[in-house]
C-alpha cells in the first residue's frame, strides 16, 4: 500500500532475485546486456575503468547468488579457490583507482592476501 497515496494493490506476484538489486545495479545490467558483455563499450557507457567494471559485475553476481554457480567456463576458479581473492584485488584495484589508497598500500594488501591465500 502507498502510504502517500493510500492506493494498494492486491493479487499473486512473482518475485525473483532482480527485485532486490538497487536501481545503480540494474543500470549497470542494463548497461550490461546494452554492450554484450563486452567490458570495453561499458567502459566507455558507463565512464569508468575495466577494474571497476569487473568490481561491479563481482558485486552484482554476489547479489544475484551466482559466485560460484557450477557451470562456469573452465579454469575459472571455484570459491574458495582463488575466486575471493580476484574478487579482493578487483577491490583493491578499485580502491586505487578511487585514490582511496595509494599504490605503495595497494601493493601491500595484495602481497599480504597472496601471503593468506598460501597458508
Amino acid at each position: 500500500m502507498c502510504h502517500s497515496c493510500g492506493i494498494k494493490i492486491e493479487g499473486e506476484f512473482i518475485i525473483n532475485e532482480f527485485n532486490s538489486l538497487t536501481p545503480d545495479e540494474l543500470h549497470f545490467l542494463r548497461v550490461f546486456i546494452r554492450c554484450e558483455g563486452r567490458i570495453s563499450d561499458m567502459e566507455a557507457s558507463l565512464g569508468v575503468s575495466y577494474p571497476t567494471v569487473k568490481a561491479y559485475l563481482a558485486n552484482l553476481k554476489k547479489n544475484l547468488n551466482l559466485a560460484g554457480v557450477s557451470g562456469e567456463a573452465k579454469g575459472a576458479p571455484a570459491v574458495g579457490q582463488g575466486a575471493q581473492s580476484e574478487d579482493d584485488a578487483i577491490a583493491i584495484l578499485s580502491q586505487l583507482e578511487k585514490g582511496e589508497i595509494d599504490f605503495k598500500k595497494a601493493v601491500q594488501i595484495l602481497r599480504m592476501k597472496k601471503r593468506q591465500a598460501e597458508k
